[in-house]
């Protein structure tokens, strides 16, 4: 296995300046995008085009180009854009003014060459406490929130990628992930609610869940967040409920793991049975991560066969999303 094939395990930002030099070097299986490369459509459009030139220059195949494109207070992408209302606003409209928004928001990331949405939001909001996720959610109840996520995906995802987020929920915590590390008392029985919504949009044929840095001492007794635990994400996600799309870490930079330990962070979110490992901040990160996996690989920490169907399932969504 090369480099380079590792390399399609990563999804790296890009700086404010939008120097792409490491993506020639790096050539990662997916970019993701921030405010701080947005500008009008014309504009990224012509960025999304240098990005695929540079991650294509050595052989690798185009990536996939991501974007938190939700709404609100995380809308990413705005100067002739479409201005879309908080969900929670939103949902007061009903289920067929989502799925037209969400079919809205696909055409125009699809028309500047974006083929990821990280959206839609699944987590239920009921903590009271809670300052990440707010009015991001669709409701403050998991059947609410389930049946417009649901209709989410069937109005974006013919279009780009929809990814659920945060797996297995994060709105029933009140510590922000990205400054600490949240930890949900839930028990297997009570984490069965914010399940649902996931449930539903992996019924709906979500092609990706992303997931979130939670800690659920009552589900995985090491204290890992979910991110890293094998019980959360290969046996809930992927055995439980049957998931067979893309599993993305939420952004490994996150305050939430260890800073000093990219390597390691790497290894253990592959361990748990993600697919791609999100470094938006800091690329050194990201050549840290694709050494340490390079070596895990051949000290036999990671399951060779593994990796290889993590890497069959990125190259089936790039079939679809990033020809």
């Amino acid at each position: 296995m090369t480099p380079q094939d590792i390399s399609q395990l990563l999804m790296v930002g890009v700086p404010d300046n939008n120097d792409l030099s490491h993506l020639r070097e790096l050539s990662p299986g997916g970019v993701v995008l921030f405010g701080r490369n947005a500008g009008t459509p014309q504009q990224v459009r012509r960025l999304t085009r240098q990005i695929n030139d540079a991650v294509t220059q050595n052989g690798a195949p185009l990536p996939l180009i991501a974007i938190d494109q939700e709404g609100g207070r995380v809308q990413r992408l705005t100067d002739g854009f479409t201005a879309i209302p908080p969900m929670r606003e939103l949902a007061q409209s009903g289920a067929g003014a989502v799925r037209l928004m969400a079919a809205n928001v696909a055409a125009e990331l699809r028309a500047v060459g974006i083929n990821v949405n990280f959206a839609p939001v699944c987590d239920v909001q009921t903590h009271k406490e809670d300052t990440v996720i707010g009015n991001r959610a669709f409701a403050t109840d998991a059947i609410t929130v389930s049946s417009l996520a649901a209709e989410y995906v069937r109005g974006a995802q013919p279009t780009v990628l929809c990814v659920a987020k945060h797996f297995p929920g994060h709105g029933s915590v009140g510590v922000d992930s990205h400054v600490a590390l949240p930890t949900d008392s839930s028990t297997r029985k009570e984490l069965g609610e914010p399940l649902l919504p996931f449930r539903a949009t992996i019924g709906a044929g979500i092609g990706g869940v992303m997931i979130g840095h939670i800690a659920l001492p009552n589900i995985d007794d090491s204290g890992a967040p979910a991110s890293l635990s094998h019980e959360i994400v290969t046996n809930i996600l992927r055995r439980q409920l049957n998931f067979d799309g893309l599993i993305f870490t939420d952004d490994l930079d996150m305050k939430a793991l260890p800073q000093h330990a990219a390597g390691e962070v790497a290894v253990r979110a592959l361990q748990a049975g993600s697919d791609q490992l999100l470094f938006c901040h800091d690329i050194q990160k990201a050549f840290v991560a694709r050494d340490a996996i390079m070596q895990a690989l051949e000290n036999r920490v990671l399951d060779k066969p593994q990796i290889e169907a993590s890497l069959a399932r990125i190259a089936k969504v790039k079939a679809k999303f990033a020809a």
